[in-house]
């Protein structure tokens, strides 16, 4: 029988050749595992320490199914899946994140949280527990809307951080009755008594792009928000220059229904990514991509969606407010394709709202991986029943 002496010195994994350790290590793209392969030794600290950071893909917030049975040892917890681990993360959450509506994120740590569902809304920093909150008012054309809105998805200019340089724009839905309800494109200075807007829209997305926050519509046309201020002024003084931008009308695929839309950024380009649904199921079923493209000469207001035929080696990571695209070749260990989660509830602020005599009920299941029109969708997660507070949304670490 091997003695413990010769069973010890069998695994002994720091005396491992230095090449080998720094193989290891460089298959190794999640920054958590990083950390946790350097907390075994010294040596495999050394070679971790030596690598440069990763840019880090986004994390999938897996909602518990009901907070009130979360165990309390999680309670302040939560639970976030890692393309780039294949699993979960645990890790500890803000205390003021328990019970809230998760609604978007921004790099760095950054989460808008609803701590009431359709009230008291808050950016968070979650290494730090920072906040900073929303104003509670929002103006249309000068006058207050209702006292309660739903704030639906949000983009930000630059890192909340910067406070005093970071303008907000926010999809926000007020309500007149329970069935009677209008959606603004919002926008805020961090410090200012109210959210500022000029309009009603039934906008689809947002995202901030060259200067501008751009306005997805439903028809597929956008609006083009221009923030002017000057860092001298106090909070509340913003002007925003508005200009509609008129697309040629598409004509998706027969036999699909549009889900979602949503923009992003990528190789410095702006695309439209379309989700679709088949008409006899709810959940995705595959996804399409448009570029913009001017439709005339110089910097006119008229533009065409065209079509692209492929995701060409992009990892696009679908969510409002918070689409983000990487290149598949940095990441040898995952694919190219759309990563997408459950957002059905982006469409019903109703329910966000009220609740209604059956609570609230957060669809969770329809998650996945899409690798292009000649594969099929592998599904996170889909066993997910809905969640009593949250929808998952996309967490950049």
């Amino acid at each position: 029988m091997m003695s413990d002496q010769r069973k010890k010195e069998d695994r002994d994994w720091a005396a491992l050749l230095e090449d080998i350790v720094d193989m290891f290590a460089g298959r190794v793209d999640c920054n958590v595992d990083r950390a946790n392969m350097a907390m075994q030794c010294q040596s495999w600290r050394d070679t971790v320490d030596s690598l440069p950071e990763r840019i880090q893909l986004p994390w999938m917030l897996v909602p518990y199914r009901r907070s009130s049975f979360m165990p309390h040892n999680v309670m302040m917890r939560g639970l976030f899946y890692c393309f780039l681990s294949g699993r979960a993360h645990c890790m500890p959450m803000p205390a003021n994140a328990y019970d809230a509506r998760f609604i978007g994120s921004y790099e760095g740590g950054w989460v808008v949280l609803a701590a009431r569902h359709n009230s008291g809304y808050v950016v968070v920093h979650c290494p730090t527990n920072h906040s900073i909150p929303f104003p509670r008012v929002v103006l249309l054309r000068g006058c207050p809307v209702s006292d309660e809105f739903v704030l639906r998805a949000c983009a930000f200019s630059c890192s909340p951080s910067v406070a005093a340089n970071c303008v907000v724009a926010s999809l926000v839905t007020s309500f007149d009755c329970s069935l009677n309800h209008r959606t603004l494109v919002a926008f805020h200075r961090f410090g200012a008594s109210a959210m500022s807007s000029g309009s009603v829209l039934e906008a689809e997305d947002i995202i901030y792009y060259r200067g501008s926050f751009y306005c997805l519509t439903m028809i597929e046309d956008m609006i083009r928000c221009t923030p002017r201020f000057s860092q001298d002024d106090p909070p509340d003084t913003l002007v925003v220059r508005k200009t509609y931008l008129h697309f040629a009308p598409i004509h998706h695929d027969e036999g699909l229904v549009v889900k979602a839309r949503y923009l992003v950024e990528s190789r410095g380009q702006l695309l439209m990514v379309v989700r679709f649904k088949s008409v006899t199921s709810e959940d995705t079923s595959m996804f399409a991509f448009f570029q913009m493209v001017p439709d005339g000469p110089g910097d006119g207001v008229y533009f065409v969606w065209q079509r692209l035929p492929a995701t060409g080696g992009r990892m696009i990571f679908v969510g409002h407010g918070a689409s983000r695209c990487f290149e598949a070749s940095v990441y040898p260990s995952c694919k190219e394709g759309v990563y997408y989660f459950d957002d059905e509830t982006f469409n019903q602020p109703a329910m966000v709202a009220f609740g209604f005599s059956n609570g609230r009920s957060y669809t969770c299941h329809d998650n996945g991986y899409w690798p292009g029109p000649e594969g099929e969708i592998k599904r996170s997660y889909d066993w997910r029943v809905p969640s009593s507070y949250t929808p998952p949304i996309w967490f950049l670490p």
